[in-house]
């Protein structure tokens, strides 16, 4: 099959990661992939990227992610299915276009709530979560069963953020590393993880280092989650990790530092599972293949 996706731009963050793991995916399976990205970035090489539509070849089905993205698509390809990806209720691009596309794909319940109140169909909509490669975010260096050592990943500005992590991981006598737009990104990103017992991030941060069996705290501009269990796992997931349901708001270094000292080693099993069987590539390739074949 002939897909088409996108991605305003590939760098090293969220969307653009997303990609290169759906890619690696539907290609493995023998599908014809192309990325279109106006922007381009740092993964355009690891996939077969156009960054004009018209240098595309025509697809079977289009699975367009930024909105600006699908406009583009659907004026260069009329006649072509399309599917709209989106990923977050806040960024302007990941808002419905404003044509009617023929399927809709959310990662989580308040992005498909979105959706419906931007004016989409129900029937329309299906939630995937969030997924990443679990071969490749995997254990590989077992964690400490006192807490050691804290990564912090994150494509915000430093603002207070890094003032709260460092001075939390201080006061508890924990080692504390930063990866992300202020602090130089890291293109092994599973090779950092894997040197944490804990990573502080939000989003696919929080699937990657989860993958990875670590333990993981959701914060992020002093917000977030708090330290992720089994138990809280089901209800952050509904945001992506992001705490915006649970408006837990850390405005001191005391709570944050409460948060870390919440650590238990047997995260690492548990969160390991909860990645593989939720956020796995595998699956959630099958799961767009299925919304696909509806169409085609």
């Amino acid at each position: 099959m002939k897909i088409l996706t996108s991605s305003y731009g590939l760098d090293l963050s969220g969307v653009p990661t997303f990609t290169l793991a759906m890619y690696n995916e539907l290609v493995n399976r023998g599908h014809s992939i192309t990325v279109y990205s106006p922007l381009g970035g740092k993964l355009e090489t690891q996939m077969n990227t156009v960054c004009e539509p018209q240098d595309a070849e025509a697809p079977d089905i289009i699975v367009a992610q930024n909105n600006i993205c699908a406009e583009t698509l659907r004026e260069t390809f009329p006649n072509i299915p399309l599917i709209f990806y989106s990923h977050s209720i806040w960024v302007e691009m990941e808002q419905p276009p404003t044509f009617s596309a023929d399927k809709y794909i959310a990662i989580n319940e308040t992005v498909a709530k979105n959706m419906q109140y931007k004016g989409v169909n129900t029937k329309k909509i299906t939630i995937i979560r969030d997924f990443v490669d679990t071969k490749r975010f995997s254990p590989t260096i077992p964690i400490h069963n006192k807490l050691k050592n804290v990564l912090f990943v994150s494509n915000y500005k430093k603002w207070n953020n890094f003032k709260a992590v460092s001075r939390a991981c201080e006061k508890i006598g924990a080692n504390l590393h930063c990866v992300g737009s202020p602090y130089g990104r890291s293109e092994n990103i599973e090779k950092e993880i894997n040197k944490a017992d804990l990573v502080i991030s939000w989003g696919r941060g929080i699937i990657e280092a989860m993958a990875c069996g670590r333990a993981v705290v959701s914060f992020d501009k002093l917000m977030g989650d708090g330290y992720i269990d089994e138990e809280k796992y089901f209800s952050a997931r509904r945001d992506n990790f992001c705490g915006y349901l649970s408006q837990h708001d850390f405005n001191s270094v005391d709570a944050l530092a409460a948060e870390l000292l919440k650590y238990d080693a047997k995260s690492a099993e548990v969160n390991r599972g909860l990645a593989t069987k939720y956020h796995n590539a595998t699956h959630g390739v099958d799961s767009i293949l299925a919304v696909i074949h509806e169409l085609i």
